[in-house]
């Protein structure tokens, strides 16, 4: 049976756990130093996975972690048909999966992926074991108002906000089914009800639908 990465992460860790926003980035800069989703205005996807453990790591290297994260990439993008050697140097996203960036530092380790697109994200969260959000379905698209959910609409500061108006500027929408920490590049404009925003950059889609507009 093949590891899962969030298995081996957890061996690697020493009976860590996941401790999703234990670490916080700031203002509209991601650094992906919690279990998050992010959205660039391209409408390209990365995520990050953080665990911290008890005790330092004694047993695995940062290498050793990175050498296995890859090989489960490989396996998954073979999967879906794709070859490593579209893989762009900078871990974006010509691969269904591509691995960023890999640290694992006393109790801490951290991996940041880059994906071909949202599906890409839920697939490979769900076969890798990842269980840092609960995100079943994940768009990401320019705002139009026919794909917008049918529900209340308010500003990052709770006011309710006409769904027309919401759709009628040059923005992108991010439509979730399931809760994660979801940080954009451009600033939150309106979000759904059950969203909690965090930030101007970030909000917590809750469990069920969910969507938050930015620009």
């Amino acid at each position: 049976m093949k590891k899962k990465i969030a298995v081996l992460t957890a061996s690697v860790l020493l009976a860590a756990v996941w401790t999703a926003g234990c670490f916080k980035s700031s203002g509209n800069t991601w650094d992906g130093s919690e279990n998050s989703i992010y959205v660039a205005d391209d409408l390209s996807v990365q995520s990050a996975m953080v665990y911290t453990s008890e005790k330092d790591n004694e047993l695995y290297s940062a290498d050793g972690l990175a050498e296995f994260v890859r090989e489960q990439i490989a396996s998954y993008n073979e999967e879906q048909g794709a070859a490593a050697e579209s893989e762009n140097t900078d871990g974006s996203a010509k691969l269904p999966a591509a691995l960023v960036s890999s640290s694992l530092e006393g109790k801490t380790g951290k991996l940041v992926f880059a994906y071909g697109t949202p599906e890409d994200f839920v697939r490979f969260s769900e076969e890798n074991g990842d269980d840092t959000h609960t995100v079943t379905s994940l768009q990401v698209l320019d705002t139009e108002e026919t794909r917008l959910p049918d529900m209340g609409y308010k500003t990052p500061a709770g006011k309710d906000a006409d769904i027309r108006k919401a759709a009628a500027k040059d923005s992108h929408m991010v439509l979730t089914e399931g809760s994660a920490k979801v940080y954009t590049e451009g600033k939150i404009l309106y979000v759904t009800d059950g969203v909690e925003v965090t930030s101007d950059y970030s909000a917590v889609t809750p469990e069920g639908t969910g969507c938050i507009i930015f620009k």
